[in-house]
């Protein structure tokens, strides 16, 4: 395995500067070992929002992404700081991981889709690993609408039983973004490709895969698209 630095960015925490109510950003370097740049960036964001549970920052809002990925010799990570670099965040909203989707939306996530009904903004439960699964999932609603799922957030310290029990469920807050501007065909393209690929969803279509096919390619709407997948999903 291999050594990496990963410098984390935090935008739009709100109260975890003292003397500062408004939405705080702050960057902060933090090693990890992996055996590639892909896995150090999801092991580092797992260990930092356990962090962030610890220091009571889960709720206050805001999000974190890693900016930059390095390769590093063992013999430098005694060099690596761990303090924050806090800076004011006058750009971000008070209303970080919210976006204003219609309801039933649809969700297209690693190999898989599903039609939801509840908020995004409420909180969710869910496993560790769709956790990791929901990250960089699409939501597309009756409009045309997207947002991309950048972050899981848990909403209490993940515990040692949550660690050894991977199918126990937390409660999370979904980090958002607004999504890329996907037409129905680029979206239909996705569901198809999901479900003519090596996705296990086909063992769990309530119809056949040919009818199911049928009923996409029929779809001439954001909203009858949606229809069908909530009708063979």
């Amino acid at each position: 395995m291999a050594h990496f630095r990963c410098l984390i960015r935090g935008e739009g925490f709100l109260g975890i500067l003292e003397g500062r109510d408004g939405p705080i950003g702050f960057y902060v370097n933090r090693p990890v070992e992996a055996d590639d740049a892909e896995q150090a960036r999801r092991a580092v964001l797992d260990a930092f929002h356990a962090e962030l549970a610890e220091r009571g920052w889960a709720e206050k809002g805001g999000r974190v992404v890693v900016d930059e990925i390095d390769e590093i010799d063992v013999s430098e990570l005694s060099s690596i700081g761990q303090g924050f670099v806090v800076f004011p965040d006058e750009e971000a909203g008070t209303e970080q991981g919210t976006v204003d989707l219609q309801r039933p939306f649809l969700l297209i996530g690693h190999g898989g889709f599903s039609v939801h009904s509840d908020a995004l903004a409420e909180p969710w439960m869910m496993t560790r690993t769709a956790m990791d699964n929901f990250r960089n999932a699409v939501c597309y609603d009756g409009s045309g609408t997207t947002c991309t799922i950048i972050d899981a957030i848990p909403l209490r310290d993940v515990t040692l039983r949550d660690r050894m029990l991977p199918l126990r469920q937390i409660p999370v807050r979904l980090v958002l973004q607004p999504g890329p501007d996907l037409s129905l065909a680029a979206v239909r393209v996705r569901l198809l490709s999901i479900l003519q690929g090596d996705s296990e969803i086909a063992d769990f279509l309530k119809i056949p895969t040919g009818e199911a096919i049928t009923r996409l390619n029929q779809a001439r709407t954001p909203r009858e698209l949606i229809t069908a997948a909530e009708t063979i999903t």
